[in-house]
């Protein structure tokens, strides 16, 4: 942040290094307001993405196809989506898939 004026002396010096440390004490101050009310904001934006995705259904057909995929990988059925044998090579297969995006 520049100046308004030039530092000609220890007394300019002096002035300045006051406005400094008033400047960084009233960002402290906002800082910390700032993070008293973060966790309210995590709180309050969860809340809203778990509503949301509850009347849009996106919740419920990602729970019916996580249950749908586990069930078949402990009943030994293959499913078309999955390629892999066993939870170790269906874990690998999602953790790539995810990676590759």
């Amino acid at each position: 942040m520049k100046t308004n004026y030039n530092i000609n002396g220890f007394a300019d010096l002096e002035r300045e290094e006051i406005r400094v440390r008033k400047r960084i004490k009233k960002q402290e101050e906002a800082l910390k307001i700032k993070l008293q009310t973060l966790p309210e904001e995590i709180v309050t934006t969860g809340i809203t993405k778990i509503v949301v995705g509850i009347l849009s259904g996106d919740i419920f057909k990602s729970a019916v196809s996580i249950i749908k995929t586990v069930g078949s990988l402990f009943s030994g059925k293959e499913d078309e989506s999955s390629s892999g044998k066993s939870i170790i090579d269906f874990i690998k297969n999602v953790i790539k898939s995810k990676l590759s995006n």
